[in-house]
């Protein structure tokens, strides 16, 4: 599509092929210009991935927010008066039902850091856990030197837009000069919007090797996670033992397990074999994960090193889908989705609430910096 010149469009079409949105823009054939049916003559087409059509679908229809009064006059043009004027009324209830607040903060928190203007990555999980699947959920990660101006204020600005607690964003500023980096996490449903916050240190090579040496692990990711809808906060750490063979993680694995969740266990031995037969153990990261007000002792190994798909996992999940109790078809529609995605991080273990879970991380894509002058 050649940006440089506008091409009008009254007509698209828009489908969905091997995982991307398809949008094709045309022009209707002027009447009698052709036999038969209707016709368009094809100018653009536009593929995107079902994730950024997604987002695409949130900036719209809030950029169309601003001009809703002027779009209900139009449509009342062809009403008959007395429909005209109760369709033309503010807070009239459109065609469609309003947004779940879940999509509406999602929204929200993608328009916040993309408007930083900064290049970011994003990278989408889904988790399983018993007799339910979650998948809105996201990732979205800014470098400190990327970012214009103050990381620290830019990041606790949209903290406090998402709804951040008070105590937890003075814990948050308290804390952010370990910072290299840091992650914006998300995952709602009707129930529960879940925001949070991970300062990501830069961890000296003199540190990671001393922890090696000593078996002890250092602190990487230090989270901050509050829920917008039940007025719920927690401060989670997220310990990296470094250059762990096969064996020490799955030593490590059986401490998280060590309750007896078997199943679970057998599952995560079997995507660590899958991915140190791609890429030495000592490149996978492992990670520990505590939280001190409740008892939750899970995982999280990071798999792109082993350049595995979602796919190649389809065993295992499905396992897992058996092992909690999620509808077959539930399932099959996300994965039909996402099979061809690169896997990314494996986490699980024993949640806050005492029950084991799965993470899936897939399909982490850069964002960059997006100039607005043209020329």
């Amino acid at each position: 599509m050649d940006l440089s010149t506008a091409t009008p469009a009254d007509a698209f079409k828009v489908s969905i092929e091997a995982g991307d949105i398809i949008i094709e823009f045309g022009k209707v054939v002027e009447p009698g210009a052709m036999p038969g049916g209707a016709a368009v003559t094809v100018s653009d087409r536009m593929i995107l991935p079902i994730d950024t059509g997604r987002r695409l679908l949130y900036w719209l229809d809030d950029a169309l927010k601003a001009h809703a009064a002027a779009i209900r006059a139009e449509e009342a043009k062809a009403l008959p008066p007395g429909q005209a004027a109760n369709a033309t009324r503010p807070g009239q209830p459109g065609a469609r039902a309003a947004p779940e607040e879940a999509g509406e903060k999602a929204a929200l928190l993608l328009r916040l850091v993309g408007d930083i203007g900064a290049p970011y990555q994003y990278e989408r999980s889904f988790r399983l856990c018993e007799r339910a699947l979650l998948a809105n959920r996201f990732l979205l990660t800014l470098n400190a030197r990327d970012v214009p101006g103050s990381l620290r204020e830019r990041a606790l600005d949209i903290c406090g837009r998402m709804g951040m607690p008070r105590l937890l964003r003075d814990a948050a500023d308290a804390s952010f000069g370990i910072a290299g980096c840091v992650h914006f996490g998300f995952e709602g449903d009707q129930d529960s919007i879940i925001c949070k916050l991970y300062l990501e240190r830069a961890v000296p090579p003199k540190e990671a090797r001393d922890a090696r040496r000593s078996g002890e692990p250092v602190l990487l990711h230090l989270a901050f996670k509050w829920d917008v809808l039940q007025d719920a906060a927690v401060t989670t750490k997220y310990l990296w033992y470094p250059a762990l063979s096969a064996g020490e993680i799955e030593s490590r694995l059986a401490h998280v397990y060590r309750d007896g969740q078997q199943p679970s266990f057998e599952i995560a031995k079997a995507a660590l074999e899958m991915a140190v037969a791609k890429a030495p153990a000592e490149k996978l990261q492992y990670l520990e994960v505590q939280e001190d007000a409740n008892s939750r002792r899970s995982f999280d190994l990071n798999l792109y090193n082993a350049k595995l798909q979602v796919k190649d996992i389809q065993p295992l999940l499905q396992r897992m889908r058996e092992h909690f109790g999620v509808r077959a078809g539930q399932f099959q529609a996300l994965y039909d989705q996402i099979n061809n995605k690169a896997l990314g991080h494996l986490a699980g273990g024993v949640h806050r609430d005492g029950k084991d879970f799965f993470n899936v991380y897939y399909g982490v894509v850069g964002f960059p910096h997006f100039n607005d002058r043209v020329g």
